[in-house]
Parts: structure tokens; C-alpha cells; sequence
């Protein structure tokens, strides 16, 4: 089902279609900064990203800030902000864990690279006012 789904976004793109990898998830590029790790999950739709690199400084001001977004979903449309397993990376994740059709995981994938992107720019925002204080 993914890959099916994979393929008909990116014709409709006109991107190249990844490939998944050993584990079975695809990585599905717009740009350089926007990459998107899908996964089936037989049935539904994991998807997960990179933010962008953790902050060394003032941590726990982010972690607080990022943690209020996470309350009920409601700063990131459902989906969590997290810490990879390398803590190096602030991470969105969502899963999807249901049969969809190709409409609902298009808008779905949509709203979740809108978020990523939203998320990416409030950061770099948060991290320019901490370092000015």
C-alpha cells in the first residue's frame, strides 16, 4: 500500500520515487531540509523527520517550549516532537495506524511537512532570541 502511495505522490511531484531501505522505510525527499522517513505499518503510515540538529545551549528553555506544542497535539497537528535515540536530533513523528486511501495519506503527509516546516522555523526563531538574552 505505502509504495503504491509513494509512487502515485511522486508522479504527481515529478520526483523520483525512493526505494526503501533494509528496514523497509522510504525516504522521501522535497529538498535538502525536508526528508521524511515512511514506514507501513500494515496497516496505516509511520512518518518521521528530522527538525533539525539539537541546540547545545539553554536545553531545557526549548525542551519546555517544544514539550507545550506536544499538550494534546495541539502546536503539531497530532504528531510529537522528540529527541532521536542519539539525542541528536529534535525529531516529529506521527503514526497512523488505520486503513486509508490515497487521499487521506496525501493530506495527511501534507500537513505533516507543513508542520516540519513551521516547527524548523520556530527553532531557528527560538535559538536567535535565547542567544540575543
Amino acid at each position: 500500500m505505502l509504495a503504491e502511495f509513494i509512487d502515485q505522490i511522486c508522479q504527481e511531484l515529478e520526483i523520483p520515487p525512493p526505494k526503501p531501505n533494509e528496514e523497509k522505510v522510504f525516504t522521501f525527499s522535497l529538498n535538502k531540509e525536508i526528508q521524511v522517513f515512511l514506514k507501513d505499518l500494515d496497516p496505516g503510515v509511520s512518518m518521521q523527520a528530522n527538525i533539525c540538529p539539537c541546540p547545545p545551549g539553554k536545553r531545557e528553555d526549548l525542551f519546555i517550549y517544544l514539550m507545550r506544542a506536544n499538550l494534546l497535539g495541539q502546536g503539531t497537528g497530532g504528531s510529537r516532537i522528540g529527541l532521536g535515540g542519539d539525542e541528536k536530533f529534535l525529531t516529529l513523528s506521527l503514526g497512523l495506524p488505520y486503513e486509508m486511501n490515497y487521499q487521506t495519506f496525501k493530506e495527511n503527509l501534507e500537513d505533516f511537512v507543513n508542520y516540519l516546516i513551521y516547527w524548523q522555523s520556530e527553532v531557528a526563531k527560538f535559538e536567535k532570541e535565547k542567544a540575543v538574552l
